[in-house]
């Protein structure tokens, strides 16, 4: 079905990203790369804006159903001290010249969506009558303070991120959230509308298969074997996630012989050379993951900072394995609370011997399809592109 635009043509929306996209490892580029997949299903013309990135393979730009603009833009600093001292998010606020390379792409959208709020300045180049959407993945200033590694670095990126995600949702017309909990931070930091926000949690695919088993995990990790109980921590190189799994190689895998965990992802990449722990095992190959959701694997959720919601939990969910969770990391998913097991970070270790948990029902789990939150966004977008017309008229 085609949206059409109030000038007869499929809606034309802009996704200006602060990094590249594919491959869509991390869950920020993930959620990214479906959604601009299923708007193009419902017929709007999606054109995605990222950096330039050397390595980017072209032939996973080509399968794709929407546009990817790369920018030439040099972001040298970015990718040489990211975390040292200062995260990702820091380096790239700075852009003198972008807007240049970046004009003839956005011109002629009818959304341009930031999906952070790195390059917000931009906003303020574009005419009034160009609809900029806001599009979060959780309060940016929290999450990028949590990923600074002292308080000095915390102070300076909070304040920096702070100027540039207040202004842009002033200049927005909208704000996409994936929690009600994250419009409330928006409220109470920048004396945001409540009223000009829409939740879009984080979404699943239905699995690529239906039976599981672990004939790859115990191929690639004999030793696996031994154990009939196994947790999964899965996530990509970021703080909030090495946090995690420092977690669980300092209080969980030790005091739990018995349980055999696999760090799966970039969470592990810091950490796995040092490691002598007898069970546990490491993947970096984030594309394995349903390697490891057979019977037997806890989906381990362990997370105690970080912002907006996990999608690993809903990856979990949807592979129908028993969670073991902290509360904070069950945040943006109260339906889903009555089927994990939740406890405090010095009580996990014990979640292995509860009773499992029942499955999450399909009619819960539905709520969070991609296909529904895509759904929910081109609602936004034609009632914004609405009021526009009704405005101008």
């Amino acid at each position: 079905m085609i949206h059409e635009s109030h000038e007869g043509r499929p809606l034309r929306l802009v996704s200006v990203c602060p990094y590249p996209v594919l491959p869509a490892t991390a869950g920020g580029k993930v959620r990214i790369v479906k959604l601009a997949r299923q708007l193009t299903r419902l017929g709007v013309d999606v054109t995605v804006v990222t950096p330039y990135h050397p390595r980017q393979a072209r032939e996973l730009v080509d399968r794709e159903p929407f546009r990817l603009v790369q920018v030439p833009y040099p972001f040298v600093l970015p990718l040489l001290f990211t975390d040292r001292p200062l995260p990702y998010q820091y380096w790239t606020s700075f852009h003198p010249g972008l807007w240049g390379l970046m004009r003839r792409h956005i011109a002629g959208a009818d959304i341009v969506q930031f999906e952070q709020c790195q390059f917000a300045r931009l906003a303020r180049r574009m005419p009034r009558r160009q609809i900029v959407v806001y599009a979060s993945q959780n309060v940016e200033v929290d999450y990028a303070r949590a990923e600074c590694r002292s308080r000095w670095a915390a102070g300076v990126v909070g304040r920096r991120i702070a100027t540039l995600e207040g202004g842009l949702i002033a200049r927005g017309r909208h704000v996409l959230t994936v929690s009600e909990g994250d419009q409330r931070r928006f409220a109470e930091l920048y004396n945001a509308d409540v009223a000009a926000m829409t939740v879009v949690p984080n979404g699943i695919d239905a699995p690529g298969r239906t039976v599981f088993d672990d004939s790859a995990a115990v191929s690639r990790f004999p030793r696996l074997a031994a154990f009939a109980v196994r947790g999964l921590y899965s996530g990509s190189d970021v703080e909030h996630n090495r946090v995690a799994v420092r977690f669980i190689l300092e209080q969980m895998a030790p005091q739990r012989p018995d349980v055999g965990f696999v760090i799966h992802g970039g969470c592990g990449n810091s950490l796995a050379g040092t490691c002598r722990l007898p069970n546990v095992f490491f993947d970096p190959d984030m594309d394995r993951f349903d390697d490891y959701t057979a019977p037997g694997f806890r989906g381990l959720n362990t997370v105690t900072t970080g912002g907006g919601s996990n999608l690993k939990l809903l990856q979990y969910f949807s592979r129908g394995m028993p969670v073991i969770s902290t509360s904070f990391g069950m945040r943006g998913h109260a339906d889903l609370l009555p089927y994990a097991t939740v406890c405090e970070p010095e009580r996990l270790k014990d979640a292995f011997d509860a009773l499992l948990p029942p499955p999450a029902p399909e009619a819960v789990l539905r709520r969070y399809e991609w296909s529904t939150a895509a759904a929910t966004m081109l609602g936004v977008y034609r009632s914004l592109v609405s009021q526009r017309e009704a405005g101008a008229s």
